[in-house]
């Protein structure tokens, strides 16, 4: 899948880098319920996407970064998307366990859309939130 783009005049957006370990997911958590703070879900997808990248991309190793982007629309509209530093593994759906797996189709049935770009070298997650439910 391809990020979609937008060029719509009214469209805000925020960049920050994180340090790549599990204790920078609530700061991700923060960012992104500051700036998209009628979206419920948000943080939640965020979260999820930011532990990904730390714990399955080189992003976790020791001087590991990863940079969220969140971009809200004039139609109600969002844009999330995590740029890590790649790694051999690749993202999808697996099939749920006791232990894991389900990240991901939380992620399915909370956006209306989602996909990666990117390679083994750094890979960029994102995901479009539908508007907030008045």
């Amino acid at each position: 899948m391809t990020a979609p783009t937008n060029s719509h005049k009214g469209t805000e957006e925020w960049h920050q880098t994180f340090l790549g370990r599990v204790e920078q997911v609530r700061a991700v958590r923060r960012f992104v319920k500051t700036h998209l703070p009628d979206h419920p879900d948000a943080d939640l997808i965020a979260s999820e996407l930011a532990t990904n990248a730390v714990e399955h991309t080189r992003t976790g190793q020791p001087g590991g970064i990863f940079t969220t982007t969140v971009k809200h629309h004039p139609d109600g509209t969002a844009f999330i998307e995590i740029a890590d530093q790649g790694g051999p593994i690749t993202f999808g759906i697996r099939t749920p366990t006791r232990e894991g797996g389900r990240g991901l189709h939380l992620i399915t049935a909370l956006t209306t859309a989602w996909g990666v770009n990117g390679d083994a070298a750094g890979r960029i997650v994102w995901v479009r939130l539908p508007p907030p439910t008045p």
